[in-house]
């Protein structure tokens, strides 16, 4: 009977603890579930502005003015020297942001490609089954929202969930007298635009009270934030600053007072504008405890406007010398051209909670890859049938490889076209081909192709594979503009005088 006792107690005392020990397992792994339950995707801010050039940061080496507000995304993240988008004019380069994709696989080479022609005025250009970034963000479960400039077909409607001050390729910055911002928000099939193009040179506002656009859509980004912060969010702001019309606020006069150019001195204060509300939206997200698990992107939809193609000579200031609308730094061409200054833009990953901060990576990448790598970021599924021609750069970015992000990277359009092969740039312009090495002669000025003729017959070999692999522009018969190489026309690089 004893033997029993012990024997009945030393089980009872195996079951207890097994019982303990069980109990104890499932706690903890409910703990553990709870947490995966609670920790929040990263939310995301993908801010891409128009027309900026690459050298308009203090980051990037501005000593006209000031950006302490982008910079900050500089010291809290990392800064790319060799960011690129996909096309050097801002629809076909936002088709390649916003779907992953190369533009040219919808047959979107330039901005006319977009344009509605009577012979394929229904036609979709990017396929249903390509879905955008933000699409494939919403179908994961994040609140999706825009502010600004689209320049996608089926404006005004779009494929978020929220819109905020609307435009589909430009407007003015400052309301007309009944509150409508022209070219903002408009009804379908309506064209605002006012007779002679948008409104010139203007320090603003008219009428006190009156709300700057780039201050609207900052503001109807924070508001959105604080509608949603407690779900994961994906916000696209499409400044539409500092594209024409020069258009500023008179609050910046002081600011930019020491530059002498009048056109200069718009384009910074419209730059200083984008600045602030960077700010606003960081200072936001400091306070409500997000900015931590908030990634936020920046980048330009192409280097800065070359004026003399957007006919502005007519209303240039009287005294103002000509010039770019905008700083290249160290390298040439424009927007509208393959030269570096054409396609090469500022471009910042910042997210505090998991990338080292104030980071400098300086081997190749393309808008292609912000797709990739925000949807690896926030575990975002790719969609089915969704290519990407981007990759996904946080492996990169966090230092476990050592090679490039991409073997090549491609433009084209008509009779334009280019590649970049780790420090090798093949252009080919108005049937001259050229070879620079980027690394020795980054504003390229020595064309090198004889000294390198295998090096440059594999990367033309590759540029035309590329070619070959496209379909044909959607509007054949409407071609890019004969725009002129930066050495037919010496454009100085601007310093405000």
């Amino acid at each position: 009977m004893l033997h029993l006792k012990r024997a009945y107690g030393k089980s009872l005392t195996g079951l207890l603890l097994l019982a303990f020990f069980v109990s104890g397992t499932i706690a903890t792994a409910q703990r553990k579930k709870k947490n995966i339950e609670t920790v929040k995707r990263p939310n995301v801010i993908l801010i891409n502005v128009d027309d900026l050039g690459y050298g308009d940061l203090s980051s990037y080496g501005n000593e006209l003015f000031s950006t302490p507000n982008i910079d900050r995304l500089v010291n809290e993240g990392v800064r790319f020297t060799d960011g690129y988008v996909s096309a050097p004019v801002c629809s076909p380069s936002r088709h390649g942001l916003l779907s992953g994709a190369y533009q040219q696989r919808f047959g979107v080479q330039w901005n006319h490609d977009t344009w509605k022609m009577k012979h394929r005025q229904d036609e979709q250009i990017v396929p249903n089954n390509q879905k955008f970034i933000n699409q494939a963000f919403s179908d994961a479960g994040y609140v999706t929202a825009m502010a600004g400039k689209i320049n996608l077909q089926g404006y005004p409607k779009t494929t978020f969930d929220y819109n905020y001050s609307l435009t589909s390729s430009g407007s003015n910055y400052f309301p007309e007298p009944t509150g409508k911002y022209l070219g903002v928000d408009d009804k379908p099939g309506e064209n605002s635009k006012p007779k002679g193009g948008w409104t010139p040179m203007l320090w603003g506002p008219e009428r006190p009270g009156e709300e700057y656009l780039t201050d609207r859509c900052g503001r109807q980004c924070i508001e959105f934030i604080e509608e949603n912060k407690e779900k994961p969010f994906f916000f696209y702001l499409a400044f539409n600053a500092p594209h024409t019309p020069l258009q500023a606020k008179k609050s910046d006069l002081p600011r930019v007072s020491h530059i002498k150019s009048e056109a200069m001195k718009l384009y910074a204060a419209m730059v200083l504008a984008i600045d602030d509300n960077v700010g606003r939206i960081l200072d936001y997200l400091e306070k409500e405890k997000l900015r931590d698990n908030t990634i936020i992107v920046f980048v330009s939809d192409n280097g800065p406007a070359n004026p003399i193609h957007l006919s502005l000579p007519t209303w240039w200031p009287k005294d103002t010398p000509y010039h770019l609308l905008g700083q290249r730094g160290p390298l040439s061409g424009f927007k509208g051209n393959m030269w570096e200054a054409g396609i090469r833009v500022p471009y910042i990953i910042s997210w505090p909670a998991q990338l080292e901060q104030n980071v400098t990576f300086k081997k190749p990448v393309s808008t292609l890859d912000l797709y990739p790598t925000v949807c690896a970021a926030a575990d975002v599924k790719i969609p089915n049938k969704t290519i990407l021609d981007g990759v996904n750069l946080l492996p990169f970015i966090r230092g476990g490889y050592d090679t490039h992000p991409h073997e090549t990277l491609f433009w084209y359009a008509n009779r334009m076209g280019a590649a970049r092969m780790g420090k090798w740039k093949f252009l080919v312009e108005d049937n001259k081909h050229y070879l620079f090495d980027l690394e020795n002669d980054i504003a390229e000025t020595t064309n090198v192709s004889k000294q390198n003729p295998k090096v440059m017959q594999t990367i033309f070999d590759a540029y035309i594979n590329f070619r070959n692999e496209m379909p044909a522009m959607r509007n054949p018969f409407l071609r890019p503009l004969d725009i002129p190489s930066p050495d037919v026309i010496n454009l100085p690089v601007v310093e405000g005088d």
